[in-house]
């Protein structure tokens, strides 16, 4: 086995390993800790406390920590330049359970940190505006599709759809770190492993982990659509792999579901 061969077969045996390791954490925080407490599920799931340690555990530490130790290595992390940042980052995160809008500003380290140290590994890189911009405007559509059946075209709300698209933008980590982890990390170790059928790998993983969320059940959310989705995203990041464009498609796709 060549050294290549045997670098790319680690990585995507790593990106197993952490996604594993983050399924199990999901399961701890969803279940286990109110069952041993317990605590009725409903509660717990509505509770700040679950919330702070999602935003710290999950978004903070597996979706953005984990990755940038594997990619970057804990030489350059370590570096006051990059952890200082890095710190504040989770805390803006974490503390958005009190909060909400402080989340904004680890949008705006990961964009320091990307520029002092290069995260282009996990997806911060162009190759030509004129096609991510094609991209973007695909996500942004794809998002609005499952409202259309509910649009209400005479009626329409841009203020708060504006606001509804900053908050997914810069106070939700689902729109970054989650971002981060499943294309510019997952996606890009899978598909060096398994091609073409890595969208809809990616697709079922991330329907898997929605699953171990008690609320998606309450709320009867409809998982073989968010597979679709998923895979729709993950074919789209793959073909330009710019994380940022992914992250503008989103908030587009907010702003119009939101619009109508």
């Amino acid at each position: 086995m060549s050294k290549s061969i045997f670098v790319e077969t680690a990585k995507h045996r790593r990106a197993f390993i952490v996604w594993g390791v983050f399924i199990l954490l999901n399961i701890l925080l969803n279940g286990t800790i109110p069952f041993l407490q317990g605590r009725d599920i409903s509660t717990w799931t509505a509770s700040s406390l679950k919330d702070i340690l999602f935003n710290f555990i999950q978004y903070s530490l597996m979706f953005l920590v984990v990755p940038l130790i594997l990619t970057k290595g804990w030489d350059v992390i370590r570096r006051p330049s990059f952890l200082i940042p890095l710190i504040l980052a989770i805390l803006s995160i974490t503390l958005r359970t009190y909060l909400r809008p402080v989340c904004a500003i680890s949008v705006l380290l990961l964009g320091w940190l990307h520029f002092r140290h290069d995260l282009s590994d996990l997806g911060f890189r162009s190759r030509g505006w004129r096609w991510d911009v094609v991209m973007f405007l695909l996500m942004g559509l794809a998002n609005v599709i499952p409202s259309l059946p509910n649009a209400n075209i005479s009626s329409l709300t841009p203020v708060p759809a504006l606001i509804a698209m900053l908050d997914r933008m810069f106070a939700n980590p689902a729109s970054t770190t989650e971002y981060i982890f499943y294309f510019g990390f997952l996606a890009e170790r899978l598909s060096s492993k398994f091609g073409r059928w890595t969208p809809l790998l990616i697709g079922a993983m991330y329907v898997i982990h929605e699953m171990t969320n008690p609320e998606y059940w309450y709320e009867g959310v409809f998982f073989p659509m968010i597979f679709v989705g998923v895979t729709l995203f993950s074919v789209l990041y793959l073909w330009r792999r710019n994380i940022v464009a992914a992250w503008l498609g989103d908030g587009l796709g907010r702003f119009l579901s939101n619009l109508v």
